[in-house]
């Protein structure tokens, strides 16, 4: 794929992106009721936070970012692979972080990495485009294909022109599309969906078409809701955000809201759903209101390994 190429925007992502405010997310068993239909919320708790004197600390630790380090193991690994480290950043919700990028960019010069992956929801609203996202992330997007092969895919609070302008930066952007890493004669299948959660976009199909059989598959689909279809379809790692974590836990980093409609253990973290191992990456900015608490943003490092072990189910 050359610099700056895209699949054409689908009829689904366009009609979403006409829609803006009349759109509505419909998920799980509340249906409708989603909380991501009542923004009036976010108010109520900025609110709640400013009287019990919580919020500067909630946004203090919104901003103590970190590397996050992990290893998954492989029977099916590629050999040529084996070692092979990627940088996953994702949610940076970048417009409502002014130092974010910069403090992106420190993190990721102080790793050694092979590739990087961009997870997604780059904006920080998901109805409104921000200037100063595209502004920002153009800056980040610059530095990191400076460092290493970047790819990318979009997110709910993504419109298709940020997917365009990161790909004008030289990000490899996979919306329904896959492309091959190859060393020394191995090859490994990054395989990219465009957004399965607002637009309910994201086709497997269309983006498998061409693929080799029996490619060590990776997915990247901004959030794991797509975890059984990937375990169907013989995919060895799923890379998420979305979730954020959680973002506002209890301690012990239990979620008092969760946006996704999949089982607890795989909103954050390290998962497996079968034969399929998955990450859930917390996140490296925040959305709706700008704190955390018990759930610290991310980036993360991720070094595959070939091993004669099964992964654990």
């Amino acid at each position: 794929m050359l610099t700056g190429d895209m699949r054409p925007i689908s009829e689904k992502r366009q009609r979403v992106e006409r829609e803006r405010r009349e759109h509505r997310v419909s998920r799980g068993r509340w249906g409708r009721f989603h909380f991501e239909n009542m923004p009036w919320l976010e108010d109520v708790f900025k609110v709640m936070l400013r009287t019990v004197g919580l919020k500067r600390r909630g946004e203090r630790n919104a901003l103590a970012l970190s590397v996050e380090s992990t290893e998954f193991a492989f029977d099916n690994l590629p050999a040529a692979f084996d070692g092979m480290r990627i940088l996953f950043i994702t949610d940076t919700h970048i417009d409502e972080f002014p130092t974010l990028g910069e403090t992106i960019r420190r993190l990721a010069e102080s790793v050694s990495y092979d590739v990087c992956i961009l997870g997604g929801d780059y904006n920080f609203a998901y109805r409104q485009e921000s200037g100063m996202a595209y502004l920002w992330m153009k800056q980040l997007a610059d530095a990191l294909v400076q460092r290493s092969p970047v790819y990318g895919v979009l997110g709910n609070h993504d419109k298709y022109a940020m997917g365009q302008m990161l790909a004008d930066c030289g990000v490899t952007m996979l919306v329904n599309e896959h492309a091959y890493l190859e060393n020394d004669g191995d090859r490994l299948c990054l395989v990219g969906l465009d957004d399965c959660h607002y637009y309910e976009a994201a086709d497997m199909d269309l983006a498998e078409q061409g693929m080799q059989d029996g490619s060590f598959k990776v997915l990247i689909c901004h959030s794991p809701e797509m975890y059984q279809d990937a375990a169907d379809a013989g995919y060895s790692l799923y890379l998420a955000g979305h979730t954020h974590g959680g973002q506002v836990c209890l301690p012990g980093g239990i979620a008092v809201v969760t946006c996704a409609t999949v089982p607890r253990r795989i909103l954050r973290g390290k998962w497996y759903y079968g034969g399929l191992a998955g990450y859930t990456s917390r996140g490296s900015g925040a959305s709706g209101v700008c704190v955390r608490f018990f759930c610290p943003p991310e980036i993360t490092l991720i070094t595959l390994r070939k091993s004669t072990a099964a992964a654990p189910l």
